[in-house]
């Protein structure tokens, strides 16, 4: 059992991922009362315990998105290990403890298209910091990355393939998929790269200065921006603005998935460009910004 389990943590080729189930395998098992090591104790598990541990994440407010992947997160471990000869039922298989149902519309807040152009807009252009700040923000506002991927990205995956500047970006899973970039994306980028010098470099894409007071003047460390640094510079530059607090960097993946859908883009053109393995699950990013304007009901006549 403690073979197979450690197994299942590290099939994932993603760092964030494997972090994840190990975060959400661990709080369930907390509560579950099993002592850390103590893997042959899972056999002991039934939906009886999952529900009642979904139902304890409901009542401290965990919402039904969270609920749900980390049900998922429990029901993929004794998946695994039904695989791997466990012969018990999946104690959080559906059958038996049903998943809180997922809101229409997901949790994070989108940008009008006005409100992003002010956010891609809003760091200086003076400054070599300034200047990756636009790049960073430009970038993924028009390619729908999530933060993860914008930091893994290096020097070498910006190119040109085919007539088109494009980024190669590795997603969740190990995936790589290849996005081509809008114009203004790459003239930002182009633009970092000469305030930084790092054109005929190899490397990290995105860095941070060298020093926090000059700004970039004095350089860039050789190492790339992580992720809480992307999230602090997308909410500085919400605050400045006076933008919805609620607006974090996975609001630019939300707001160009759902302008692309309304300018017309098809859904599985969209689910290749965000990296989804399921079209539902970009359906659930794309918000609905006039449902009511366009209901059924006003094309009624009688």
């Amino acid at each position: 059992m403690a073979d197979a389990c450690g197994a299942w943590l590290t099939k994932s080729p993603s760092p964030e991922t494997r972090a994840g189930y190990a975060r959400d395998l661990n709080q369930f098992l907390r509560f579950a009362g099993i002592p850390a090591g103590s893997w042959e104790q899972l056999a002991g598990v039934r939906p009886s315990l999952v529900a009642a541990w979904r139902d304890q994440l409901l009542a401290a407010g965990q919402t039904n998105t969270s609920v749900g992947r980390k049900l998922s997160v429990v029901r993929s471990l004794f998946g695994y290990l039904q695989a791997y000869g466990y012969t018990g039922a999946n104690p959080a298989d559906t059958a038996f403890v049903a998943t809180p149902p997922a809101p229409r519309d997901g949790k994070t807040v989108g940008l009008t298209p006005e409100d992003c152009r002010r956010l891609i807009d809003a760091p200086p252009a003076d400054t070599p910091e300034g200047v990756r700040d636009r790049a960073v923000l430009t970038v993924l506002a028009f390619t729908g990355c999530r933060v993860g991927e914008v930091c893994r990205l290096r020097v070498q995956d910006y190119k040109a393939s085919g007539g088109h500047r494009v980024v190669e970006v590795r997603g969740k899973g190990g995936k790589e998929r290849r996005i081509p970039l809008h114009p203004e994306a790459f003239e930002r980028l182009d633009a970092w790269l000469d305030a930084a010098g790092l054109r005929e470099t190899e490397g990290p894409l995105f860095r941070p200065a060298r020093t926090a007071r000059g700004r970039g003047r004095d350089g860039f460390r050789s190492q790339a921006l992580t992720r809480r640094a992307v999230q602090y510079l997308v909410a500085r530059y919400v605050r400045r603005l006076g933008l919805d607090p609620n607006v974090t960097v996975h609001s630019f993946r939300v707001t160009a998935l759902t302008t692309a859908r309304e300018r017309g883009a098809d859904i599985i053109d969209l689910q290749d460009f965000a990296g989804h393995a399921d079209p539902r699950t970009t359906l659930t990013y794309i918000r609905n910004r006039d449902r009511l304007s366009r209901s059924p009901a006003y094309a009624l006549k009688y």
